[in-house]
């Protein structure tokens, strides 16, 4: 049983939102869908393609399943081999297409000099656990055997998600780790889908995705499976009991998102399994200089974040990431925790003060995951 339950206010700014962003209606998902593919394509207007070489193509998908599209963004500067990033976009298990993330994955090329490659896995409910994450599989499992031909390097691929992705990519490393499969370096998880327990714990505020979590895991689960005992740790990370041996992770994670207790619980316990760790808070209101003040968390919650930093004070970015293996070797052997380097969670003042030089939190949220994907890279600065 769930307790602490993290209590909310309500925030005008960010409830404004609701108005321009999809509902995940499961009833009318079709029309959800088709109002999401309508901001995409309004957000994809007149992007700067500087730089950056955009392929769509397919791979194969799991066994007796389709292929699965992907699309591919290289950077047209920069050495070869470069590093890669598996991008799982969000959508709550239900929405999203390629198109989804097209401007940040741009972005993100660029300012890594790496290979992005984006996933298009199936959506439920017409195609529920463990659809999603079998694409996201087959996916790597592509992306490892044409690393030459991509000009990747097979030993620095990491993965990468946000909300629902996040959730994704954190039972991807679980997954490959456990078949044994192409080794992931590094894992970033931002304001991450973890736990299907939590969602229907407690009644659910309006947030700005504007999805119901008990509707999403429903159909991603099917109906009246979630917070069972039936529910696998590939579908719902949080549930994991084993963590060793996993890859070095990133984890943001916003104040008052009701995702934000099992963000922190779950960097801890990658810790606590001795995965190197950098978690990063978002204050809830840093979109502005002036707004709501933050809101408040769970006891619960906090005193984890604060155990978990006095565990692991000291220490870099770069420490605690390691570096990213190169070589064959690396193609079909996981990759346990860096040797030599302790974990760092990191939940200081220095994560959670006001915007530097009135850059907003999303901003600070992607430059801070590009610093922490070039230390894992073993990136210059």
């Amino acid at each position: 049983m769930l307790e602490d339950a993290m209590p909310y206010r309500f925030d005008s700014e960010r409830a404004a939102l609701v108005e321009i962003t999809p509902f995940a209606v499961l009833d009318d998902i079709t029309a959800s869908r088709a109002r999401a593919m309508e901001l995409i394509l309004s957000a994809t207007r007149e992007i700067d393609l500087t730089g950056v070489n955009i392929t769509d193509t397919s791979v194969p998908g799991p066994p007796d399943a389709p292929d699965v599209a992907v699309r591919i963004y290289t950077p047209l500067v920069g050495t070869r081999p470069t590093p890669a990033v598996l991008h799982l976009r969000g959508g709550g298990f239900v929405a999203g297409a390629l198109g989804t993330d097209h401007r940040a994955n741009i972005e993100l090329s660029r300012a890594l000099g790496a290979v992005v490659i984006s996933v298009d896995y199936r959506l439920a409910p017409e195609n529920p656990y463990p659809a999603a994450i079998e694409d996201c599989y087959a996916a790597l499992l592509w992306t490892v055997d044409r690393a030459e031909r991509l000009g990747v390097d097979p030993g620095r691929i990491a993965v990468h998600g946000v909300n629902s992705g996040a959730g994704l990519a954190a039972a991807l490393t679980l997954l490959t780790r456990d078949r044994n499969g192409p080794a992931l370096c590094f894992q970033c998880l931002c304001r991450p889908e973890l736990d299907d327990r939590r969602a229907g714990a407690a009644p659910a505020p309006v947030d700005v995705t504007g999805q119901a979590p008990s509707a999403r895991w429903d159909a991603y689960l099917g109906a009246d499976l979630a917070g069972t005992a039936d529910v696998p740790a590939y579908a719902a990370p949080a549930r994991a009991t084993d963590l060793r041996g996993l890859p070095p992770a990133y984890v943001s994670v916003l104040e008052g998102d009701r995702r934000r207790d099992d963000g922190v619980a779950y960097a801890a316990a990658l810790r606590a399994a001795g995965v190197p760790v950098r978690l990063r808070h978002q204050p809830a209101a840093a979109t502005t200089t002036s707004g709501p003040a933050s809101m408040p968390t769970s006891a619960a919650a906090t005193a984890t974040a604060t155990a978990a930093t006095a565990a692991t004070a000291g220490g870099s970015l770069a420490a605690a990431a390691g570096r990213c293996t190169s070589g064959q070797a690396a193609r079909r052997r996981h990759r346990g925790s860096v040797p030599g380097h302790s974990a760092v969670v990191n939940t200081g003042t220095t994560a959670t003060t006001g915007t530097a030089h009135g850059t907003p939190r999303a901003g600070r949220e992607r430059d801070d995951k590009i610093t922490a994907l070039r230390a894992a890279f073993g990136m210059r600065f």
